[in-house]
This record gives structure tokens, sequence and C-alpha cells, in this order.
């Protein structure tokens, strides 16, 4: 008996709230205090941040181990421009000692290419 009437009280209160909004979703979005935003500005709000394609680079060095992790030791034309961490060890670790090309995002902050892929130079 307690069953039905709690279940009874949980549709009429559904039906109130959808009724209220105009829809289950709007009511749903109400009840959470998000009723400001469109439903696409709610699915963004919630995405991960994506890279920004135009922040996407090529750097060419060896992958070298330091301090028991891989990096990428970048030169050009002998001279050396820095040493970074690459966040993709296992794919490095494949290409230890070699000359690559890395593509990635550099996140100069911690130093770190964020990987997207890695190529061996001929």
């Amino acid at each position: 008996m307690m069953t039905r009437v709690l279940l009874a009280l949980a549709v009429l209160a559904t039906a109130f709230l959808t009724w209220a909004s105009g829809s289950p979703r709007a009511a749903f979005a109400n009840s959470l205090g998000l009723s400001e935003l469109s439903e696409s500005q709610q699915l963004e709000a919630h995405r991960q941040p994506q890279e920004d394609e135009s922040q996407v680079k090529e750097f060419k060095g060896k992958i070298l181990k330091s301090d028991g992790r891989f990096v990428l030791e970048e030169s050009s034309n002998g001279g050396n421009y820095g040493t970074y961490l690459l966040d993709d060890q296992a794919t490095a670790k494949k290409y230890e000692g070699q000359r690559v090309v890395v593509t990635g995002t550099l996140d100069a902050t911690h130093n770190t290419i964020h990987v997207r892929k890695i190529e061996a130079v001929a």
C-alpha cells in the first residue's frame, strides 16, 4: 500500500514539473538551476576542453630517457632548442634513441608535449 502511494506521488510530481515547464527535460534542467542555458549550452558546459587545432605543431629531435622518463630533445641544424617531457611514455619508449618528429601541442607551463603521434625520421 505504501509503495503505491509513493509511486502515485512520484508520478504526480513528474506530471506537475512537466506541465509547469513544458517538457521533462526542461523540468530536469530547472531542478538543477540550468534553465537559463539552452540545451546545447548545457551540453557544451559538460564537455572536456578540446585542444585548439591551431596549436598543434611538429617538434623535431631525438627521444632520450631523462630521470627515468622519455623526453624529446628538440634540435635543428645541430642547435638545441629545448627538452620536453612527452605525455605518451609508452609510444615514446618505442623510439628511444631515434630522431623523430612529434606532432602535438605544447604545454609550456609544464614543459610537456601532449603527443598526437610520433614518427621516426629517415
